[in-house]
């Protein structure tokens, strides 16, 4: 999945945080839509980025033909890995539980060629699977996204979201801060002035046991305050 560099290609590189995630991890790699991206001119750069995973998810991530990475210490410090470890011109970010359409790449990739400076996968303006969000998590969301809304003065539907893709450039040599869940919201308030756009996407149900915590939703709006503060 990792293609040598050819001539006028702008390369990609996808970023997938995983941690125990051996029933979702090969649905990601495969649905990954890499012959379409190749015909529109990018070259793609997979990494997973695995936290010590127990399960399958590494041996399965290489059986795919992905590049695995080990590092400890939460989703964030494996998007900030792959950030620091990339060589694309574009980042995405996405989930490996299988929740996300690796297919929306195509469509978010078209967004940054417009001139935006991130894109997000909207769950909120998409669709959403039964069950497959909570409606505790549903409302958590729809706070956070409000705060963040207000914080910055550009209106997004789902600040939360997963999956996410943004030039490299516009993080100006700087990594996003934060610990664990806090990563988007660090993102976001990074690119969000920039120039952000977003596309609807489905959300599935997740393959496997979800990491979300009550808790999480508190330090993401900790984040939010702190980064614009």
């Amino acid at each position: 999945m990792n293609l040598k560099k050819e001539k006028n290609m702008t390369t990609v590189s996808l970023i997938i945080p995983t941690l125990n995630e051996e029933e979702g991890i090969a649905e990601v790699l495969q649905n990954i839509p890499e012959a379409r991206l190749k015909e529109l001119g990018y070259e793609l750069e997979i990494l997973v980025i695995d936290g010590g995973s127990k399960d399958d998810t590494r041996k399965i991530a290489r059986k795919e033909g992905a590049t695995v990475i080990l590092e400890d210490g939460g989703k964030a410090a494996a998007v900030r890995r792959g950030i620091k470890d990339s060589t694309g011109d574009f980042i995405f970010t996405i989930d490996g539980d299988g929740t996300y359409p690796p297919s929306a790449m195509v469509e978010m990739l078209q967004e940054l060629q417009n001139g935006h400076a991130m894109v997000l996968g909207s769950r909120l303006d998409g669709s959403i699977s039964k069950g497959a969000m909570s409606s505790m998590n549903m409302f958590g969301n729809r706070m956070l996204t409000r705060l963040a809304n207000g914080l910055y003065g550009v209106k997004v539907s789902d600040l939360c979201t997963g999956m996410r893709c943004f030039k490299k450039s516009a993080l100006d040599n700087r990594l996003p801060p934060g610990k664990g869940f806090e990563i988007e919201a660090s993102i976001h308030g990074m690119l969000v002035r920039k120039g952000v756009a977003e596309i609807p996407i489905e959300y599935r149900s997740r393959m496997g046991e979800s990491k979300l915590r009550t808790r999480d939703g508190i330090l993401i709006a900790l984040r939010l305050l702190k980064d614009r503060f």
